[in-house]
């Protein structure tokens, strides 16, 4: 379970990093989204070591949510749902698969934080 969190981390921010590397978003640089997407995908090769995969979790989710609020006049805003499932990743239990309502959850969340970007928007 927390390996497809970070990997969900992962693909969440790649949205974004393939649009601002196409057509450009806000004030920061196509290499700024790169960036944070190589960032993001960090966790993922640790794999093998649940100590430091947690460890890296924790540690890129929060520089990344610090970031993307900070950064989130400039165009960093749709990293925040990347930071929040990293730091979900961090303290997931891997023996005890997830229910229904978590994942109907964990589908909504995301959704509900762009439909809010665009009403913002």
């Amino acid at each position: 379970m927390p390996w497809r969190l970070a990997v969900a981390a992962a693909a969440v921010t790649a949205v974004p990093a393939a649009c601002a590397a196409t057509v450009g978003m806000g004030d920061v640089p196509a290499a700024v989204h790169l960036a944070v997407l190589a960032v993001a995908a960090l966790p993922l090769l640790m794999r093998a070591a649940p100590t430091a995969f947690r460890r890296a979790c924790l540690l890129i989710g929060m520089v990344l949510l610090w970031a993307s609020l900070i950064g989130a006049a400039f165009g960093l805003g749709p990293v925040v749902p990347a930071s929040l499932l990293l730091l979900v990743a961090a303290v997931a239990d891997p023996d005890n698969a997830p229910g229904c309502a978590s994942v109907v959850l964990a589908v909504m969340l995301p959704l509900l934080f762009l439909l809010f970007l665009l009403c913002a928007w």
